[in-house]
């Protein structure tokens, strides 16, 4: 299920950024765009920058929440 969805958002134009950690995301206009700037683990030494309407991380294959107090924020898990 997870690689038609994938196949599904490439269709679409999403553009994926695999094997990176990303380092800053910023976003000086509030109406305008979201400046990524990230680290690819092959070459950690180098970092990229693009610029994106919706930033999606995909990170792990459950939600890790324990300790982040999402009650809080009226989440309910």
């Amino acid at each position: 299920m997870a690689e038609r969805i994938h196949q599904y958002m490439k269709e679409g134009h999403t553009k994926f950024i695999y094997k990176s950690v990303p380092t800053c995301l910023e976003k000086p206009d509030p109406n305008g765009r979201i400046k990524v700037t990230w680290q690819s683990s092959d070459d950690p030494t180098a970092t990229q920058s693009d610029e994106f309407d919706t930033v999606l991380f995909a990170i792990g294959r459950y939600a890790v929440t324990e300790g982040v107090e999402l009650q809080n924020a009226g989440v309910e898990v």
